[in-house]
């Protein structure tokens, strides 16, 4: 179960830039709130917030994940602790990231033997 949730994380990392295989990673009444605090629920607002996003140079800010933990809630509810990354790759006068690291958690579950993202939370490290 552990190596399908690692994968689960570097699916999120390698789409994060493509929302519809993104999205399928989530559960339909997903939660996340990103580095900047911003919450968002429910995969529809997930789609508009992560299209208006990638319209922005913010597109050009990439992260990097790193599983440090996983911890079983119930056999089909984990908690996954990861070390996030980001990469600021924007041209010209941005605003300046507040942190280059974070710690995200995930709440994954399994539902019909597919693990999916529940919830997620990024922390920055300052």
């Amino acid at each position: 179960m552990e190596d399908t949730i690692r994968q689960l994380v570097a699916d999120a990392s390698r789409h994060q830039s493509d929302p519809e295989p993104f999205l399928a990673l989530h559960t339909d009444d997903t939660t996340l709130v990103n580095f900047g605090g911003r919450r968002v629920v429910g995969k529809e607002a997930l789609e508009e917030a992560m299209k208006a996003a990638l319209a922005t140079p913010l597109a050009k800010v990439v992260t990097s994940a790193e599983v440090a933990d996983i911890r079983f809630v119930r056999p089909d509810v984990a908690i996954v602790g990861v070390l996030k990354r980001v990469s600021d790759e924007r041209d010209g006068a941005n605003d300046p990231l507040h942190a280059t690291e974070g710690w995200l958690t995930y709440v994954v579950v399994r539902n019909d033997g597919t693990w999916q993202i529940a919830s997620a939370q990024t922390t920055p490290i300052l």
